[in-house]
């Protein structure tokens, strides 16, 4: 995966429209850039498409399509957003993502990184 872009936040408009998608793993693709230190994007999983690797940044975010379900290293409750929803994933919780649709799921997320 490529480095994102970095940009600067200030009163104006974050254009992920422009950027273009990229492959992230397998049913996963990405537009994003670095804002101020922490990851902006869009982000798209295929219908049934899910992340093997755990992932303990934490993230801010709202499902613009679809829906998804993220599951937890710690055993804990599954968490499930659908289109509309806004979530919270904690720093340093391992969590990984899985489109449980028949359709694509589009996030929107802002990075907290571990």
């Amino acid at each position: 995966m490529a480095e994102p872009r970095s940009s600067a936040l200030a009163d104006g408009v974050v254009a992920l429209s422009e950027l273009d998608w990229q492959a992230d793993v397998e049913g996963i693709r990405v537009r994003e850039l670095q804002v101020d230190g922490r990851r902006w994007a869009l982000v798209e999983y295929a219908p049934g498409a899910h992340r093997d690797e755990w992932c303990k940044d934490g993230h801010v975010g709202v499902v613009l399509s679809g829906q998804i379900e993220y599951e937890f290293e710690d055993d804990g409750r599954s968490l499930s957003a659908t289109c509309g929803d806004a979530f919270t994933l904690s720093t340093g919780r391992g969590h990984r993502g899985r489109n449980t649709g028949d359709t694509a799921t589009t996030l929107f997320v802002i990075d907290d990184p571990a």
